[in-house]
């Protein structure tokens, strides 16, 4: 096997061992809600809501994470029975609000039946899919994830349907299963897929900085995020082109040059589809473009790209922003590229 294809596979390899969660044309875990598509909701409030539960037995210090305050709008992703959602409901107040998002219908019914009873109008139950929370964007102050995130079965759809929620500066408050092979319990080791380190790399690819140091209960740990534009002060992207590529490589990602027709057939990467910037300029004043980019670029994917020297990547990325795309601009032009490993179409 010639040298340069099997340091190809080599590397494809190691970012699949790295970026799990990263092939996102399918499910990660295709059977992990199957519990959950008609719960007895009863019986769950069983398993969820009793001592010897650690997320039960430590929920002021699990509420002191949150840093709740009156007025905020918090999403329980993953509310289940409505044990944390009661609770963040009476800390924001009558002026907060609580949105209860699960994939249960059966959960959701019974906490805006249980919130009513008790007098909280400030819980909104949303059903949500198995690839987004299905909120509004701009809507939420903090995101509240508890041991609900080995549930994702799109983990970067899921957090980027999350990114586009927060408003400005908004939070994620994780809480997870320590999972350390030979010291995590076999149910962790077989039913939680991945520990700390990846779960913490695939949320900061989805657009997020961890935000203070992890606090540790026994067998799980807290940690904070902050929502982030993963931009450098140039406003590229701080991806490097090995994670380009590795992102290319699952289809969690496509990338778009935006040079023109011209400088495209003189040559191109054979990974790129091109979208002159001539063109978004021109479409973006059509009340059309936002229908035609959605026809072009997925909303549900990374969209890197290029041109010749990182100056309109600028440009094409405040016009994809507006749409809500997760746009990622390359400093490196054409020529960079191929240096970087990127193959030249034939």
């Amino acid at each position: 096997m010639p040298y340069h294809i099997y340091n190809a596979i080599v590397l494809l390899v190691i970012w699949a061992a790295a970026y799990p969660c990263l092939a996102q044309e399918k499910s990660v875990l295709p059977d992990i809600n199957k519990s959950f598509r008609n719960p007895n909701v009863k019986e769950f409030i069983g398993k969820f809501e009793q001592k010897g539960r650690e997320v039960f037995d430590n929920q002021q210090k699990i509420l002191s994470a949150c840093e709740l305050d009156q007025g905020m709008v918090v999403a329980d992703i993953g509310a289940g029975t409505g044990l944390f959602t009661r609770q963040i409901a009476s800390s924001v107040g009558s002026q907060g609000r609580v949105y209860a998002v699960d994939i249960a219908k059966n959960f959701i019914d019974h906490i805006e039946s249980t919130c009513n009873k008790l007098g909280l109008q400030n819980v909104t139950g949303v059903i949500c899919s198995p690839s987004s929370v299905n909120l509004p964007d701009n809507s939420i102050d903090l995101a509240f994830i508890c041991d609900t995130y080995h549930h994702f079965e799109f983990p970067y759809k899921t957090m980027r349907s999350i990114h586009r929620a927060l408003r400005s500066g908004g939070q994620v408050v994780l809480v997870e299963f320590r999972r350390i092979e030979g010291v995590s319990p076999p149910w962790v080791l077989d039913h939680v897929r991945a520990g700390q380190d990846t779960f913490t790399r695939e949320i900061v690819q989805s657009g997020f900085k961890p935000h203070g140091e992890p606090s540790y209960l026994k067998n799980s740990y807290i940690q904070r995020f902050i929502k982030s534009d993963r931009k450098t002060t140039s406003r590229h992207t701080v991806d490097s082109l090995d994670m380009v590529k590795a992102m290319l490589s699952t289809k969690t990602a496509m990338l778009i040059d935006v040079r023109e027709q011209m400088e495209w057939d003189a040559g191109h990467l054979e990974s790129a589809s091109l979208i002159p910037l001539s063109q978004l300029r021109t479409d973006s004043e059509s009340k059309q473009f936002a229908k035609k980019m959605g026809n072009l670029l997925p909303m549900d994917k990374i969209i890197y790209c290029h041109c010749r020297s990182g100056g309109r990547v600028l440009m094409a990325t405040r016009i994809l922003e507006k749409l809500g795309y997760d746009i990622r601009p390359l400093k490196a032009g054409y020529s960079e590229l191929l240096m970087g490993g990127f193959r030249a179409a034939n």
